[in-house]
Parts: C-alpha cells; structure tokens; sequence
C-alpha cells in the first residue's frame, strides 16, 4: 500500500495553500476544488466501503484493489512586484477494482496492473 500525503510549497508565506490547490483545479478545468485531497490529509485515511463480492461459486485468490490519482505538479506565477514559485502534490478519486489471480485483468489501466503484480505476482 502506498500512502500519498498532499502538501504544497511556496517562495511566498503569503500564497495559502488554499490559493495553490484552487489555482490547481481553475488549470486542470476537471475537478471542484473539495475533490482535491488538502495538505494532511493521508490517501490511506480515507473512508472506504465495505467490499462485498460475488464470484459465482468460483474458487481461487480474489483481491480488491483501491486507487486514488495522484497529481505532482510546480509552479510559477507572476504576482505584483514578484514571482511565486512552488510545488503542490495532492490526490483525489475513488476507484477500485476486482480481480482474479491466475486470469488476465485485460486492461491497459496501470494501476490495475500494479495491483494485480502486487499481489497475485507476475503473470
């Protein structure tokens, strides 16, 4: 398990965080800025939904696998009388996914195919 903790750094104590992650959001045009996970808060924390899973009556090694985006991103930005330049690191999302040890997860979404060689092993 991988934990991403946000953060956001500045030349400039003035430019809050809030400011960055807002500017992140008005740049990226796709997400609303309470989706953006703020400076704190641990990926690992975040609330999940309990798993319930129905194979069939198939037998074998079934994993569930959670994943959030991360974004890593640097900046500058002209303000009067300066430059302001940084760096933010913050996750949104909620996505999983099930799979089956021993069959091919057929998809080119690599953080499907890390989960599955993270824990069925190589194919």
């Amino acid at each position: 398990m991988r934990n991403i903790v946000p953060q956001v750094s500045t030349s400039d104590d003035r430019v809050s965080e809030r400011q960055v992650l807002a500017a992140l959001v008005k740049r990226l045009k796709r997400w609303d800025l309470e989706q953006l996970a703020a400076p704190g808060e641990e990926s690992v924390d975040r609330p999940r939904s309990p798993v319930k899973v129905d194979f069939l009556g198939h037998a074998g090694r079934f994993v569930e696998a959670e994943g959030v985006q991360a974004v890593d991103a640097s900046f500058t930005v002209t303000c009067p009388g300066r430059d302001v330049y940084g760096s933010v690191s913050t996750w949104f999302g909620n996505t999983g996914a099930s799979l089956a040890c021993g069959v091919n997860p057929r998809t080119k979404e690599s953080w499907i195919q890390e989960a599955y060689r993270l824990t069925c092993g190589p194919r």
